[in-house]
């Protein structure tokens, strides 16, 4: 019986392990019906470093379990963007005998997603607004503002009558993003979205006004 195991894995993330002894010498994490069995290292510590498809917040990447006489969870490992953590991160664990002794993280990103998160809670909390989405009041900030068409090389150019940028943490927290073609409530007007960027941080939606 193995001492200790990681499950409830993600797929299309990857996972890669190695020891303390040789720290830089990592390889695939091998899962068999999604578990990865390993056995108390005399001395040191299991690394697990989790790699995301795409900015994470308070995501749960995998379980830390050990064994005495059934198995019990020792730890959850998540990846979150306020955290400096949205897309991978590096921990070490010691266990033995059933018993996680230490845990510890070593190396965590994208710490460029945290300040941009952080800098767009700020700029929403002291300039911004809200929006209505389907009975989900939300922050934002108007990031652009334009009412009128203009002639461009190759014909009319259509605007957006407003555009917006919203952190994606109060999001994920209700459970929900926006999707284009939906529509929202802004200032009393209601608006469909025509085009949504993503980026680590942060929802900018491009909206046209419904008549």
């Amino acid at each position: 019986m193995p001492d200790a195991r990681i499950i409830n894995t993600r797929a299309g993330w990857l996972y890669e392990t190695t020891t303390s002894a040789a720290p830089t010498s990592w390889a695939a994490v091998v899962f068999t019906d999604g578990v990865m069995n390993f056995d108390d290292i005399a001395s040191g510590y299991r690394l697990f470093r989790v790699t995301a498809d795409g900015a994470q917040f308070g995501a749960d990447a995998y379980t830390i379990q050990v064994y005495t006489s059934d198995w019990t969870d020792a730890a959850t490992v998540s990846l979150n963007v306020p955290d400096g953590s949205g897309t991978y991160r590096i921990d070490a664990f010691q266990t033995n005998n059933g018993n996680l002794l230490d845990s510890d993280t070593i190396d965590q990103g994208h710490h460029r997603s945290r300040l941009l998160y952080e800098q767009q809670v700020e700029i929403e909390r002291l300039a911004g607004g809200l929006l209505d989405y389907h009975g989900n009041v939300l922050r934002c900030v108007e990031s652009g503002n334009t009412e009128t068409k203009e002639l461009e090389e190759g014909g009319m150019l259509e605007g957006y009558d407003l555009t917006l940028t919203s952190n994606r943490k109060q999001w994920a927290d209700l459970g929900i993003k926006p999707i284009v073609g939906a529509t929202l409530t802004k200032g009393g007007k209601r608006y469909k979205i025509q085009q949504l960027l993503t980026n680590d941080a942060s929802f900018e939606l491009g909206l046209m006004k419904k008549q």
